[in-house]
């Protein structure tokens, strides 16, 4: 097995590879169960955590660091269509990669399109690609960001993400009502006094009003 040496990185398994890492990671986290000082396999209620704990993470919370990319269905801008596209409201489940507790939120995704148009659900399966695996907040906002302009190959690109952190809210400060918000903007979306950066600012300014 080929390891992922940086957290927020992607190396795609295949099933079969997906199934014995579960074997694998289940005999280790039931080691780790018993080392913290629980007899999981005493309890009716956690005898089979362990098999849980690592398919819950390879198939759900970390999928993105196993699975191949999205494909990107992409449209000829026929129109020459020059206004900003804007996806609001896509949601956030990601892990933080320090203490491996999760973050959830939302993101907008806006981008100004050249030649190409995307289908509008991509936005999303790339938000969620990125988001589910180790990550922290200012690199998933700039990995976004920067898949999003090379597969478009438009120089405007727009991501904001606001996200509550269980690292936070739950543990050290714990403070529950605090949200973390990272920008990563380029082209039009940089300049000041653009009608079109106007536009996503006032539509990411409902972003946090989910939680």
């Amino acid at each position: 097995m080929n390891y992922i040496n940086k957290a927020n990185e992607n190396q795609p398994r295949t099933p079969k590879e997906v199934e014995k890492t579960i074997k694998t990671a289940s005999k280790h986290y039931g080691n780790f169960l018993k080392s913290m000082g629980f007899d999981y396999t005493q309890d009716p209620q956690t005898i089979d955590t362990p098999r849980r704990v690592a398919k819950a993470w390879l198939k759900d919370l970390v999928i993105g660091s196993i699975s191949d990319e999205p494909s990107m269905t992409v449209f000829p801008n026929e129109e020459n269509y020059t206004g900003v596209v804007i996806q609001t409201g896509i949601p956030v489940v990601s892990l933080c990669a320090h203490h491996n507790l999760p973050f959830t939120g939302y993101a907008s995704v806006a981008y100004v399109p050249k030649d190409k148009v995307v289908g509008l659900s991509k936005l999303n399966r790339v938000v969620d690609w990125f988001a589910r695996r180790p990550q922290m907040q200012e690199s998933l906002t700039q990995q976004i960001h920067d898949f999003l302009a090379r597969k478009l190959e438009c120089g405007s690109v727009a991501v904001s993400i606001a996200s509550k952190h269980m690292c936070c809210s739950n543990r050290g400060i714990k403070h529950p009502t605090s949200t973390m918000t990272t920008n990563k903007f380029s082209g039009v979306f940089m300049e000041p006094n653009n009608m079109i950066r106007e536009e996503f600012l006032h539509a990411i300014a409902k972003n946090g009003k989910e939680f």
